[in-house]
């Protein structure tokens, strides 16, 4: 009888174990293809909002990319996605590049802020041999904006834009950036602006065997670009000695990566995903590190989910 009461005891427990561990709802983020910054990035995210709450069970999923990720969380196929914060913006007024998809508007009307998460700097890097020490100086000289269709061109062509310049004052190349580091060094461009982590590996792999220089954007070319991005860009700078041959601190700006849902995800989900990702540990790439909780609180579009709101709230960012 004993025996058949531990017994019972123990199936009690057992059930009421997988009872409470099936009641964790299950949380995917759509980031990119396996291996791309965005998964590790999302992976990453994943295991420190998992270390610090029980209700949820996050993990990281392949995508097609930022605009396929607008697209899942707006049909309610996975419950939050990595994108550009600025893109975000376009995608939910309908305005950049979403303004030729016929109902751009309606179908992202759903979307939801959450909060920025990692950065990508923007960096114009030249070999220091070069002696272009700004962007007049490169003006006529072989400038590379990476491949049509994609956020660093357009950047790229804002940027210029912003320094009162067109391509038409250049000689364009169009690399991918994967490239774009090789034909630096091997001279076949004198200057690549691309966004990625401070410090780049890849900028850290050429300037091992050349000197390298990071080109500033002032702040009045920073103004303008912010502003033709609705105030989505971040002034940052970066460290005199980062790089081999960069001598000075640099000014530049950084473009974050957010999180999204749609505007009918749990608000008690939301927020426990916003808790345990801002009190738990957070990532250690170098991507990571120059965003703080009070850039969740930057007043731009799309709204705030109310789960987030509710935790800034708490901190007392926001009114």
């Amino acid at each position: 009888m004993k025996l058949m009461k531990i017994g019972l005891a123990l199936t009690t427990s057992v059930l009421a174990f997988t009872v409470a561990a099936n009641a964790q709802e299950r949380w995917s983020i759509a980031t990119s293809s396996t291996g791309s910054g965005p998964y590790i990035n999302g992976s990453a995210i994943a295991e420190n909002v998992n270390s610090k709450q029980k209700e949820l069970s996050v993990s990281a999923q392949t995508s097609g990319g930022f605009n396929d990720n607008l697209g899942l969380v707006a049909s309610g196929e996975v419950q939050s996605g990595l994108t550009l914060l600025s893109e975000l913006g376009d995608a939910w007024r309908g305005t950049g590049k979403f303004e030729t998809l016929p109902n751009a508007k309606e179908i992202f009307a759903p979307l939801r802020r959450m909060f920025p998460v990692t950065t990508a700097t923007f960096q114009c890097v030249v070999l220091a041999e070069s002696g272009i020490k700004s962007f007049d100086d490169l003006k006529g000289k072989k400038l590379n904006v990476n491949v049509p269709a994609t956020a660093t061109h357009a950047i790229n062509q804002n940027l210029v834009a912003a320094f009162n310049m067109a391509f038409t004052d250049f000689r364009i190349f169009e690399i991918a950036t994967s490239g774009s580091y090789d034909a630096l060094s091997n001279g076949i461009v004198d200057a690549t602006c691309n966004g990625q982590p401070m410090p780049s590996s890849s900028v850290l792999q050429v300037s091992a065997s050349k000197p390298v220089d990071v080109l500033p954007i002032p702040d009045d070319v920073f103004e303008r670009l912010n502003e033709a991005y609705r105030g989505t860009m971040l002034r940052v700078s970066i460290p005199a000695g980062t790089y081999p041959g960069q001598e000075n601190e640099v000014a530049t700006f950084a473009y974050p990566e957010v999180l999204f849902v749609r505007e009918d995800a749990s608000e008690e989900a939301v927020y426990a995903f916003t808790k345990a990702y801002w009190e738990g540990a957070q990532p250690a790439s170098p991507a990571f590190a120059q965003v703080s909780v009070d850039h969740a609180a930057l007043n731009v579009d799309p709204p705030l989910h109310p789960g987030t709101e509710r935790y800034l709230r708490e901190q007392g960012l926001m009114d």
